[in-house]
């Protein structure tokens, strides 16, 4: 009879255990989820500025791009009125 009553309170304290364990992790993977969705929202922060820091560079690089463009033209016209010139 004492084994059966010991082998009882065993299984019931390793019950108890497993709950609080359980209770644990759930905690533990709601924090987790947690932190997860905070590292989500800095990424798409982080996102967003890289988007909205992009634009104005690329458009400043479209306009010198033009600029360079347009001088090259100056200079092929240039270059073919003195080629006209001189023949």
């Amino acid at each position: 009879m004492d084994t059966q009553f010991l082998l009882v309170f065993i299984i019931g304290l390793l019950t108890i255990n497993l709950l609080f364990v359980g209770v644990y992790i759930v905690l533990v993977l709601k924090e987790v989820r947690n932190s997860i969705v905070k590292l989500n929202e800095i990424l798409e922060t982080a996102n967003q500025l890289t988007r909205s820091l992009a634009s104005p560079v690329i458009t400043a690089a479209g306009t010198l791009e033009a600029f360079m463009q347009g001088i090259k033209a100056v200079q092929t016209l240039k270059a073919r009125k003195n080629k006209g010139k001189l023949t």
